[in-house]
């Protein structure tokens, strides 16, 4: 199944600024999911990620853009783990990031 709108998508992923300095690495640890197309991550990142499927990699950069909150240029390296059509209450109240114990600053939550 190919990511489009109403998908689940679980992913892992490795982000580094405009310096190479990597600012997360979720490359080994769990996974991360999220509703296609509910308007919760950048609009460049979720354009860069639609048609993809389980088992793809994919090298993304997200151009620095102040307008729209990215104060720097971003590397992504991400594999996609699953893609699976999202239930009527996911599209409906929306899908939680990760049910998980640890949450930082910046709502990012892991297991």
């Amino acid at each position: 199944m190919k990511i489009k709108r109403n998908t689940v998508v679980s992913l892992r992923y490795r982000m580094s600024n405009s310096k190479g300095e990597i600012l997360e690495d979720l490359m080994n640890g769990p996974t991360i999911e999220y509703l296609y197309g509910d308007g919760k991550i950048d609009p460049q990142l979720e354009q860069e990620l639609a048609g993809l499927q389980k088992g793809d990699q994919k090298k993304i950069t997200l151009e620095k853009n102040v307008g729209k909150g990215l104060d720097d240029s971003f590397e992504l390296e991400v594999i996609i783990d699953t893609v699976r059509l999202a239930n009527k209450a996911e599209i409906g109240k929306g899908l939680k990031r990760v049910t998980g114990a640890f949450c930082d600053e910046q709502c990012n939550c892991y297991r």
